[in-house]
């Protein structure tokens, strides 16, 4: 019995490992469009992550593939679908209008919250201690983060936008968790949903016409989208995901924001107070806490 609980323990790990692993990797997505992609509109970038990531993780999928797979039931393909679509294309736009730092910040901060709700009502899925004291934590340390930045300048509906994007994801994360309770393996919940919000966005992947997917920028910015921080970032996170309460995934996911004030520090040069500093801190011990006590 011992052995059995030392199992599911180290199970729980790997999977917070893995999603701490993911956010690092989705932390870089407003760097990437600060630096590649000015001049893009941000929904013809969220629409072209979407396809290049469903083709990597539809790969992945077959790689990974097993005989006699269980189905996703339609109602949380669709609803995962929409969440992520929903998610993708409200956050660019949000970072276009606020920033990265503010859009990012927002988002991932609201998204723990949206998730133990809808987790609750949806799925019953009551809230632990620790993801309750971690949650806690973490938006402290986000609160420090976004407080008097000199460099911010916020921006009504750009903030509101990323707090449908919290929401979306939230959506996303509870019902693939669903899903994956259900049988269902996670590189193939991924490839679909993905592949299906591809479609759903697809036209918009053109908004901006085609020249700029020719480009140096352009292809690197959507390739390392696509590719990087969607095929091998929510391969990481489809794997955590089935292993974590959907309400502790996304509060580990807040290695995310950390990431992306880090890199608007070391990469794009934004000046950070000392109390930003410790808000990177706190959100950092709160992961380490979330995740060695799962």
């Amino acid at each position: 019995m011992v052995s059995g609980n030392n199992q599911v323990g180290d199970h729980k790990k790997l999977g917070s490992l893995a999603i701490l692993a993911a956010g690092i990797s989705f932390g870089t997505t407003g760097t990437a469009q600060t630096l590649f992609g000015k001049n893009i509109s941000p929904l013809a970038i969220g629409s072209s992550r979407l396809f290049i990531g469903a083709i990597a993780l539809s790969l992945i999928a077959r790689r990974l593939r097993i005989e006699n797979p269980v189905k996703i039931r339609p109602i949380y393909l669709i609803i995962s679908v929409l969440g992520m679509a929903s998610y993708q294309l409200a956050f660019f736009s949000s970072v276009r209008l606020t920033g990265v730092a503010i859009s990012t910040l927002t988002a991932l901060g609201s998204a723990p919250i949206f998730t133990g709700i809808v987790a609750y009502i949806v799925a019953r899925e009551k809230p632990t201690r620790v993801w309750f004291s971690a949650t806690v934590l973490t938006t402290i340390g986000i609160v420090l983060l976004n407080f008097k930045q000199s460099d911010a300048q916020v921006n009504f509906l750009g903030v509101l936008l990323a707090l449908l994007s919290g929401l979306g994801f939230a959506i996303f994360n509870v019902v693939s968790r669903m899903s994956l309770n259900s049988g269902v393996t996670a590189s193939q919940l991924m490839a679909k949903t993905f592949m299906w919000a591809a479609i759903l966005v697809f036209p918009l992947c053109f908004i901006d016409g085609l020249a700029w997917m020719g480009t140096a920028k352009g292809a690197g910015l959507i390739i390392w989208l696509g590719v990087a921080t969607t095929g091998l970032g929510y391969t990481f996170y489809g794997y955590g995901l089935k292993r974590v309460h959907s309400s502790t995934a996304s509060t580990l996911v807040l290695s995310e924001p950390a990431t992306a004030t880090l890199l608007s520090v070391t990469v794009l040069g934004n000046t950070l107070m000392l109390n930003s500093w410790l808000g990177i801190a706190t959100i950092i011990a709160g992961l380490i806490y979330l995740a060695m006590q799962g």
